[in-house]
């Protein structure tokens, strides 16, 4: 079906590659070239089960994929129905805030 290409750090490899050998995934390791900390994992996936498997993996580990926008998979905030938003609108207490008089009452003058 499609490779799965992955970016870790060095201590996520051990958890990735006993991963792969316990779902027998055939799987390849290189290190990256730029950053010397980092290593490249791809994953063959070869069907659908093994595709959610190791997503599900992936995620529980909160490991991220090279490629996806995170971004577009956040869930929404639920909006406040109107109902919600007059019920509280009644429990604001309005302040009255008086403006100060003209003369002030202690005065030497």
């Amino acid at each position: 079906m499609n490779d799965l290409k992955l970016i870790l750090k060095r201590k996520n490899i051990q958890l990735l590659v006993d991963f792969c050998l316990d779902e027998t995934l055939e799987f390849t390791l290189k290190p990256q070239t730029f950053p010397d900390t980092d290593w490249e994992l791809t994953m063959k996936i070869i069907d659908i089960k093994t595709a959610v498997s190791a997503g599900m993996f992936l995620r529980e580990n909160r490991i991220d994929v090279n490629g996806i926008d995170q971004q577009k998979f956040k869930k929404p905030v639920a909006k406040k129905t109107k109902e919600e938003s007059d019920d509280r609108g009644d429990e604001k207490e309005e302040k009255v805030i008086e403006a100060p008089s003209e003369k002030p009452e202690n005065t030497i003058f």
